[in-house]
C-alpha cells in the first residue's frame, strides 16, 4: 500500500478554540461515544473520542482543550456493509484552565492536514509519524492528469493537450535501500506542475531530495489512506530538512485559512 501511515499526532491549540456541544456515536455500529465540539467559533464541528473517563456532561458553549490528539482511519455508517473509512480524531480533552502540554513540543508539528478539494485546513500535524522526510529516494515520477465530467481526461480547449493537475513523486527510504524495503514502506507526494516545472532538469533516479512545505489529506481509498502534497521539493537538505523545522504557528486553524502565507510556513 503506498503511504500506509497508522495515524499523525495532530497540535490540538492549532485547530481552534473548541466549545463543547455534548455527546454524540459514531463508527459502523454507532457504538464509538465522542465529544462534538465547534470550532473557532463558527458553525464547524469536530467529534473527538476522549479518554477513559471523561466526563460526558459538561456545559454547552464551555471552552476545553485538546491534548495528545491523534488522526487516525474510522469506518463511518453508511449503507455498504463494510461502511466508510473517514479520519478520525482522539485525545485528551481537558479544562480551558488545565496547565498540561502535548507529548511533543510545537516545533515538531511541521505539516498541515487538510480536508476536501479546497484542501480547508484543520490543523497542525507531525510528519514524522508518517515517514522521515530526510530519509526519502526519489525513483519515479508521474503525470495525475484532470478528469472531466465524464471521468476522461480534461484537455486544453487550444492546444488539445491533457491537463496535469499534478505530478506523484514517489519513494523509498533511504535507511532501507539496502533490501529492507517492503509493501508498506512506498511513500507518494504530489507536486504541483510549477514545481515539477522548476526541479525536474536537475532530478534523476536514486537520488535524494528533501519535501518542505508537508500537507496530509485523508482519501481511504483501496490504494491508500492518505494523499501528501508539497509545496516544494529542496534538492539539497534545508535547515527545515536537517532537523531544526522553523517554529511553528500555534495560532488556531481557522486563523491559518485566512490568510494564505500561513500554510506555506511549514
Amino acid at each position: 500500500m503506498i503511504n500506509a501511515f497508522k495515524s499523525l499526532s495532530l497540535l490540538g491549540s492549532s485547530v481552534g478554540a473548541l466549545t463543547y456541544i455534548g455527546p454524540d456515536v459514531v463508527g459502523s455500529n454507532s457504538d464509538v461515544k465522542v465529544a462534538q465540539f465547534n470550532v473557532g467559533n463558527s458553525f464547524e464541528t469536530i467529534k473527538v473520542t476522549p479518554q477513559v473517563g471523561f466526563d460526558f456532561n459538561h456545559k454547552f458553549g464551555e471552552t476545553m482543550r485538546l491534548i495528545s490528539a491523534k488522526i487516525i482511519a474510522g469506518v463511518a455508517r453508511t449503507n455498504a456493509r463494510a461502511g466508510a473509512r473517514v479520519a478520525t480524531y482522539s485525545g485528551t480533552i481537558l479544562p480551558a484552565s488545565s496547565n498540561e502540554q502535548d507529548r511533543y513540543s510545537i516545533d515538531e508539528y511541521d505539516a498541515l492536514f487538510v480536508t476536501g478539494k479546497n484542501q480547508h485546513v484543520v490543523g497542525r500535524v507531525r510528519s514524522a509519524d508518517a515517514f522521515n522526510r530526510n530519509d526519502l529516494i526519489l525513483f519515479s515520477i508521474a503525470p495525475n492528469y484532470k478528469p472531466d465530467d465524464r471521468n476522461g481526461v480534461s484537455r486544453d480547449e487550444q492546444t488539445n493537450e491533457p491537463i496535469i493537475n499534478n505530478y506523484q513523486f514517489n519513494f523509498i527510504p533511504k535507511s532501507k535501500a539496502n533490501g529492507e524495503v517492503t509493501e508498506e514502506d512506498y511513500i507518494r507526494i504530489l507536486v504541483k506542475p510549477e514545481e515539477y516545472d522548476r526541479v525536474i532538469e536537475d532530478l534523476k533516479p536514486g537520488q535524494q531530495v528533501y519535501p518542505q512545505g508537508l500537507k496530509f489529506a485523508f482519501v481511504g481509498n483501496t490504494s491508500t489512506d492518505w494523499t501528501v502534497y508539497a509545496d516544494q521539493i529542496d534538492l539539497a537538505p534545508s535547515n527545515q530538512a536537517a532537523g531544526t523545522t522553523p517554529k511553528a504557528d500555534s495560532k488556531p486553524a481557522n486563523e491559518v485559512k485566512s490568510n494564505g502565507s500561513e500554510a506555506k510556513k511549514n
